[in-house]
């Protein structure tokens, strides 16, 4: 089972040579630039939950999706599970390397903080006709 970081986690970023204070960042505010890194995405159809339901995924709806993220944090470095479900047709590869650096990216370029790993796990095949 993933850990879930229940607790804030203290980041420091890396700007600036002598710190004023800590800043801590809320495992929801990581979740919420994933997210929205995830779903700007080409290919993606959705963020799925987890675990499968009866083999097939589970969309998550928009007030869900933080369900689809989760968050570790290991020797100061981000480490982050995503969950999706893809368009049908499209190269996976490639729309995953998207997902990736997406998220690194943006978690990097907002907080500051080293993202050690995204990893994408592909729960299943849509058609992009289905709410985003």
């Amino acid at each position: 089972m993933h850990m879930r970081m229940s607790k804030p986690s203290t980041v420091q970023p890396r700007h600036g040579s002598r710190p004023l204070g800590k800043i801590e960042v809320m495992p929801n505010a990581i979740h919420t630039i994933a997210t929205q890194a995830i779903s700007e995405c080409y290919g993606v159809v959705g963020i799925t939950a987890p675990r499968l339901h009866n083999g097939q995924a589970v969309l998550l709806p928009p007030e869900h999706r933080n369900e689809g993220v989760q968050i570790r944090l290991v020797n100061d470095q981000i480490i982050v599970e995503v969950f999706v479900a893809l368009e049908y047709g499209l190269r996976m590869s490639e729309i995953a390397h998207n997902i990736m650096s997406s998220v690194k990216f943006s978690i990097e370029k907002m907080l500051g903080v080293p993202v050690a790993q995204v990893n994408v796990n592909i729960q299943g095949l849509g058609d992009s006709g289905s709410n985003k």
